[in-house]
């Protein structure tokens, strides 16, 4: 049988590069349908995507994290300039009203109120002051009933205080009394005087980090109403 020739200008049989039988573009052994030219282990668009994204997000996670920092919210108190104490004002309409107290009647240079309170139930006058050397200073005045000697020293100064030598001191009234002196292994000292006030003991206390001798200078200026 004679075979038709093909048309002028195409070569006779398959073309160079295919196989008989399969389509141009796919070698011999090749699956149908897969593309030549892509390099085995290189990502594809949804991987190059997906690691834009994590970029984009590391470097929005950095913005954020130094604005915060700017701002200071990572602080963990607001910073703030507490109101002053009127000091004198205060403990004048604590002894106009009668309240019992036992107060510096004047602080040193330098010196200011950190707290002032007064409880009438006991009732309690409890000081706080901070020297010109930001030592603490503290006074409470209150009677043994409300909370005894033990547990206010517990409370405020340590549990493991320790009773020394008895030191006689004279107050702002000029009454020269008999203090105990207790101490702790932190550098707290603390001066107690148990006396009297309208027929109940009422237990008196000078104590803080502060030195002694600023300690003691409270005590010459201490005053007692009530």
């Amino acid at each position: 049988m004679s075979q038709t020739s093909p048309p002028a200008g195409q070569p006779d049989g398959p073309s160079a590069g295919q196989t008989s039988g399969q389509p141009s573009g796919q070698t011999s052994g090749q699956p149908g349908g897969q593309a030549i030219g892509i390099p085995a282990g290189r990502p594809g668009r949804y991987n190059r995507s997906f690691g834009g994204l994590v970029g984009a997000m590391i470097v929005m996670v950095v913005v954020v994290v130094l604005t915060w920092l700017a701002l200071g919210l990572f602080r963990d108190e607001a910073e703030f300039e507490p109101l002053p104490i009127d000091y004198e004002s205060s403990v004048q309409a604590l002894v106009d009203n009668d309240a019992a107290i036992a107060y510096p009647e004047q602080l040193p240079p330098g010196w200011r109120v950190n707290n002032l309170a007064y409880s009438p139930d006991g009732p309690v006058f409890t000081l706080a002051l901070l020297t010109d050397g930001d030592d603490f200073a503290g006074v409470y005045h209150g009677p043994e009933e409300a909370e005894d000697l033990e547990e206010v020293l517990d409370r405020l100064v340590d549990e493991n205080a320790r009773e020394g030598d008895p030191v006689e001191l004279t107050d702002g009234e000029g009454a020269t009394s008999t203090w105990q002196v207790w101490t702790d292994e932190g550098g707290d000292t603390a001066y107690v005087r148990v006396e009297e006030q309208q027929g109940e003991p009422v237990l008196t206390m000078v104590y803080g980090s502060a030195p002694a001798e600023d300690l003691r200078t409270v005590v010459g200026s201490l005053l007692t109403a009530g």
